[in-house]
């Protein structure tokens, strides 16, 4: 027999396939309104207001966002007490917000508060603590705290290894080491890292691969910082191939074909660098049209590069 909760995630699931952000919010609304009302319901409450939150943060309205986990937060203390793991999740989930918000001493709080009590719990083996690493660690890297990132994402490595079916967490995780070992001038580990995060990225099924451009071209780019032009050229024009198949031509593949065009120059291949410099061109005229400053970058680039051929 179906329960109120098992009703609610149906109806926002289809609530977020079918209709509009407006009608995501009129949804969570009205269910809240339900859960504080009479014979007021707690667990609903708590998860309400938890995806409320959520989608708040994912509008960019941080401060509703910080609201409604807020409220999720008291109604989890006076119900299940602030030693549980549903606890926790809340704390994790209010950082988050704080941290887009630039909060970070009061992320970088929370966010220990909620490892401390995963720690207490003996859940220390699971992917959600994992998750939270990397979540604590973005907080300490935004404040150029390297090595407590580092340390952060060492760990949710060795613990994600362990989920054969979490390979496209463990390329984003190595992936995102390999930036803070290149920021702390480790080379040689942050070199080992992206191999180790295109490794992954090539086991992920291909639904999966949606991410696999941007962690692409973030380590296409350590590789031109680090003189290796032909090598970046392959990662940019498979991301390329990645963001065209999910998303077509937008925005991030203009990006990558101009990215790809500094690597063509470094190699002296002026030609290929007209090429995707063009197309990159073209790109940003179209959805951005010829005003805009992109747009006229690119032309501007352009121009000079042909002179040179000329």
């Amino acid at each position: 027999m179906r329960n109120r909760m098992e009703d609610f995630y149906e109806a926002l699931d289809c609530c977020y396939t079918q209709g509009s952000r407006d009608e995501v919010e009129r949804l969570l609304l009205e269910y809240r309104k339900e859960a504080e009302g009479d014979g007021a319901d707690a667990e609903m409450l708590i998860a309400v207001c938890n995806e409320l939150g959520g989608f708040y943060r994912g509008e960019g309205r941080y401060a509703q966002s910080l609201a409604a986990f807020a409220q999720a937060r008291a109604a989890a203390a006076e119900t299940l007490g602030e030693d549980c793991v549903q606890y926790a999740t809340i704390l994790n989930n209010m950082a988050g917000t704080q941290r887009l918000m630039c909060q970070y001493e009061e992320a970088i709080a929370l966010f220990r508060q909620a490892l401390a009590i995963y720690e207490q719990q003996g859940e220390t083996e699971s992917c959600a603590y994992a998750s939270l690493l990397n979540n604590l660690s973005l907080a300490y890297r935004e404040t150029r705290q390297l090595a407590p990132a580092i340390d952060c994402l060492e760990r949710a490595c060795a613990l994600i290894e362990r989920y054969p079916r979490c390979t496209q967490e463990l390329a984003v995780t190595y992936n995102n080491l390999t930036a803070l070992y290149e920021a702390a001038g480790d080379k040689k580990r942050a070199m080992q890292s992206l191999n180790c995060a295109l490794q992954q990225f090539e086991k992920c099924a291909d639904e999966e691969n949606v991410h696999y451009a941007a962690g692409l071209n973030s380590l296409a780019g350590f590789l031109y910082t680090e003189g290796e032009y032909e090598r970046a050229i392959q990662l940019y024009r498979r991301s390329g191939q990645y963001t065209k198949r999910f998303f077509g031509e937008n925005i991030e593949y203009a990006i990558t074909c101009r990215n790809m065009c500094w690597a063509y120059q470094q190699l002296g291949r002026q030609k290929d660098a007209d090429a995707a410099l063009q197309k990159a061109y073209e790109v940003f005229e179209r959805l951005l049209g010829s005003e805009h400053e992109r747009t006229r970058a690119a032309a501007d680039d352009l121009r000079r590069l042909r002179a040179n051929l000329a």
